[in-house]
């Protein structure tokens, strides 16, 4: 029999650095889908340590906390379960090298085919926080997009959670039913006001780093901080940096950017810092993802705002481009 660690990513919803939220609630579908996994998986006769974070803290704070726990069991797979955001749609999970493609493919395939969404198929990243520094084989499930109608629609916790729960082991397994938890609903959304680009990137950067942030479409001084915020979250998850996220930009902030650029074909968090800076500034980035992707639509954006900006116009994010972004 096997030996699992399976987490929920984020902070419960409404507490510290909680998920996406959109027709759907990250941190509160997340951890349906993980108690459905963990009781298929027992049942089936397997070991599984559930190590979710549930306490009220900052983004930093969260990953390490739910490594910790991961590495504190010498285990066959880590498994992250997390709902995605930025415009797209279905399933994708993300694997740190090929050691686990062949049961990440699994997952989407059985989620993918259990849903009717969208097999985005298997992904890799050697910036994910949790895939680069557990310490037994990981992967990381992004079930479904929070801000797609069509997934909402076809969203369902008991299929997905069997779906991947029956990948892992190689047989059809199901968990016990999932109970809603108490947790508060999506508040109804208020009339638009201000720019809606920048209204938008305000929800991101609530998400990515500055909890309570108003969305607003508003570019007042809290926005203003924000942006700083979300750029030293970037370089901390990026490159370790162990800035303040406090939104000053003093001198260690000033050196842990120094030196860092990001361009297409990358995928890390500063693409995801890259994408909400230029939403904050009114840019449409053409989608987002966290950690981001730097593809085609985000290099014309990128482009367009150093045109605006009297910038060297090479749609490469280096450090005058992120000083600027940050103004």
């Amino acid at each position: 029999m096997g030996i699992y660690n399976v987490h929920a990513g984020h902070c419960p919803q409404g507490q510290g650095a909680s998920g996406a939220v959109g027709f759907l609630q990250e941190s509160v579908e997340d951890r349906k889908v993980k108690n459905r996994v963990i009781t298929a998986l027992k049942g089936a006769g397997h070991t599984v340590y559930d190590c979710t974070d549930d306490t009220n803290c900052t983004a930093n704070q969260n990953l390490q906390r739910i490594v910790a726990k991961c590495n504190a069991h010498s285990v066959d797979l880590d498994v992250s379960i997390h709902l995605n955001a930025g415009g797209g749609t279905g399933v994708e999970v993300w694997c740190y090298d090929s050691k686990t493609a062949d049961i990440a493919a699994k997952i989407a395939g059985n989620v993918s085919n259990a849903l009717g969404i969208r097999n985005r198929g298997v992904k890799y990243s050697q910036g994910l926080y949790v895939l680069r520094n557990t310490k037994s084989p990981a992967l990381l499930v992004e079930c479904c997009f929070v801000d797609s109608q069509n997934d909402a629609d076809k969203w369902d916790t008991d299929k997905c959670g069997d779906g991947i729960a029956s990948a892992i082991i190689g047989q059809l397994v199901q968990g016990a039913d999932s109970k809603p938890q108490s947790a508060p609903s999506a508040p109804k959304p208020s009339k638009p006001s201000g720019n809606p680009i920048i209204r938008d990137g305000q929800v991101h950067a609530r998400n990515f780093a500055v909890p309570g942030l108003k969305s607003d479409g508003i570019p007042g001084p809290e926005t203003n901080k924000a942006k700083v915020k979300v750029l030293q979250q970037a370089v901390n998850l990026d490159y370790r940096a162990g800035l303040s996220v406090d939104g000053i930009w003093g001198s260690r902030s000033e050196a842990a950017l120094k030196g860092h650029t990001v361009r297409r074909g990358e995928t890390q968090y500063m693409v995801t810092a890259l994408e909400i800076l230029l939403m904050l500034n009114g840019y449409n980035p053409n989608g987002l993802e966290n950690p981001g992707t730097f593809g085609s639509r985000l290099e014309a954006a990128v482009r367009q705002f150093q045109k605006d900006r009297g910038l060297s116009v090479d749609g490469i994010a280096g450090y005058n481009t992120f000083k600027a972004l940050i103004k």
